[in-house]
């Protein structure tokens, strides 16, 4: 576990990539996507935080690896809410969606969890403490993709869980939306981007580098 920026940290790797901000308020701790394995998100107490401090979570997306710990979590703590968009919140509040979710590649039960909040539209800002969560609808990889802007101070830092890909007819993918999506991202400029299984990317020429020749690797 490592601080990016202020009050912004990689928890670690588990299925994906997961990462935190401290709200520095009532708000508490958010989270980034949870991973597979909960027991990652608790050794944020190495660095003086209280995983039971954290009262929220967006959900970049439905796939297994970003959401198995889920259930897991909101055991542990009560408190915690969840978001994610309208178009993946079937997957992750129902059972029965193991190919689509990819469940199904690692053998796993996926235990449903319910959410705060459906996002909908290509953006919601969600206030939190001291920090605008800007929810701003990417699909492509799959239909409910978010990626997550939030300004610290004066750096933008850009949460876009998965630009990678991949892009699979049972996931709903979709080139064309990609397309359209990536370019929302460059058109962003963010000063870093925590990507879902590439880590930590900075400064802001190597974010759009990197977003920019996945853009190009996956023309429909």
């Amino acid at each position: 576990m490592k601080e990016i920026i202020k009050n912004v940290y990689h928890v670690g790797d588990s299925g994906c990539s997961v990462y935190l901000v401290d709200t520095n308020s009532n708000e508490g701790l958010i989270l980034i996507d949870c991973g597979m394995d909960i027991e990652i998100i608790k050794r944020i107490s190495k660095l003086g935080l209280n995983p039971r401090n954290i009262k929220h979570c967006f959900l970049t997306h439905f796939h297994i690896d970003h959401t198995g710990a889920c259930s897991d979590l909101k055991n542990f703590n009560k408190q915690v809410k969840f978001y994610a968009h309208d178009l993946d919140a079937n997957a992750i509040e129902e059972k029965g969606y193991d190919s689509m979710t990819a469940a199904s590649w690692y053998g796993i039960d996926y235990k449903p969890v319910g959410l705060e909040r459906r996002l909908k539209g290509d953006l919601e800002k969600v206030r939190l403490g001291l920090y605008e969560f800007q929810c701003i609808h990417t699909p492509g990889h799959t239909p409910g993709s978010i990626s997550i802007l939030v300004k610290v101070e004066n750096t933008k830092v850009l949460f876009g869980q998965d630009i990678h890909g991949p892009f699979y007819k049972s996931f709903g993918s979709n080139l064309d939306d990609y397309q359209i999506s990536m370019q929302k991202l460059l058109d962003l400029k963010a000063d870093i981007l925590c990507e879902g299984h590439f880590g930590i990317i900075k400064p802001a020429s190597e974010v759009a580098r990197f977003i920019q020749s996945h853009k190009d690797a996956n023309l429909p």
